[in-house]
């Protein structure tokens, strides 16, 4: 695959995880409450499978980039690259929404909008920037700073083929049998998107032939399939969290496939922005489900428009919000975008 047919499938690839992400969000049962059970049954169906190829395939795509033809020599400058385009932005995103929660709360209209009391003090910035305490959807950000930093300890266990296959599967199972459970909540679940994280990290570093091949490469497509196949089968046969990390795992990069088999075109200027759509989709579909419902009542079609149209209305508005900041505001922009 060339440079450049390898970045159009990324861009692809991202802006497809980010709009299942906005679907996630999208999901206004919660607001619309008297709609028809199957419209709650299709939106929750949905829900689950898009955040499960969603969270998985960012994490694998992340590890992927990260240690693609990576070595320690090259550590300092990812690092580097990494605290702008990741640690920067995420401080900043969190504390923008802590200034957004605490200024709601001061507005006796508005007063509260959010279950979440918020005041101002030094602690509370320290919860907000670090903790997401106010902007839960950056759980993942936290969880790629953290992995970014282990990278030390990440690598001698991933360099070698067989060895970082061991690896890989000993984490399997001390995630997936709850060997770790007894240390807490966070613990466990940063083990669980280790895994996808580091499978993302061992195909960068021994898989690129694979991940990258030519379309005329069919085995990719149908080793995917078939893992995709094989580790729901097995979850549905033993349901557990060894089953559904696999299937995590394989729905992940049965996508990323599905979309190298076909012939992509050039992604468009507003598929770009992923980071920017994933920093403030949340802000705009709970807003715009909550004025439609505001406006037409405790309806079920607007209910299911809303949910079916959100996402769209998210990449038109981040697609062109996006290129006025970069126009006009470039210094803004780049912090707040990472400079991606």
């Amino acid at each position: 695959m060339e440079k450049n047919q390898f970045s159009n499938q990324v861009r692809w690839y991202s802006f497809t995880l980010c709009m299942l992400i906005v679907l996630v969000h999208a999901q206004n049962i919660d607001i619309f409450i008297g709609q028809h059970p199957a419209v709650n049954a299709v939106e929750s169906f949905v829900e689950d499978k898009a955040a499960r190829i969603a969270n998985a395939g960012f994490f694998l795509c992340s590890g992927y980039l990260f240690y693609r033809d990576f070595t320690m020599d090259r550590l300092s400058y990812k690092w580097k690259r990494r605290f702008f385009s990741t640690v920067v932005p995420f401080a900043v995103w969190n504390f923008f929404y802590y200034i957004i929660r605490l200024a709601v709360s001061k507005v006796r209209v508005l007063d509260g909008a959010f279950q979440q009391e918020v005041s101002w003090d030094w602690y509370e910035v320290f919860q907000a920037v670090v903790n997401c305490k106010y902007n839960p959807v950056f759980w993942f950000l936290q969880f790629l700073i953290v992995y970014i930093c282990l990278c030390p300890l990440i690598y001698p266990l991933i360099r070698s083929r067989y060895a970082g296959l061991c690896a890989l599967i000993t984490l399997l199972l001390l995630a997936g049998g709850g060997l770790l459970n007894s240390l807490g909540d966070t613990l466990p679940s940063m083990a669980n998107w280790l895994f996808i994280y580091m499978s993302g990290g061992y195909l960068g570093l021994h898989g690129r032939k694979w991940v990258e091949a030519s379309k005329r490469m069919k085995g990719p497509f149908w080793f995917s399939a078939a893992g995709t196949a094989a580790s729901h089968l097995f979850f549905t046969v033993s349901p557990g969290l060894t089953g559904q990390l696999l299937c995590f795992l394989f729905d992940a990069m049965f996508l990323w496939n599905v979309l190298g088999y076909v012939r992509l075109p050039e992604a468009k200027w507003w598929m770009r922005d992923t980071f920017f759509i994933y920093a403030t989709h949340f802000m705009i579909v709970r807003a715009g489900n909550k004025l439609a419902y505001a406006c037409f009542g405790n309806s079920m079609g607007m209910g299911l428009w809303m949910f079916l149209l959100l996402p769209a209305a998210v990449a038109v508005f981040c697609g062109y919000s996006g290129r006025l900041l970069r126009h006009y505001a470039p210094f803004v922009w780049n912090i707040i975008s990472g400079n991606r």
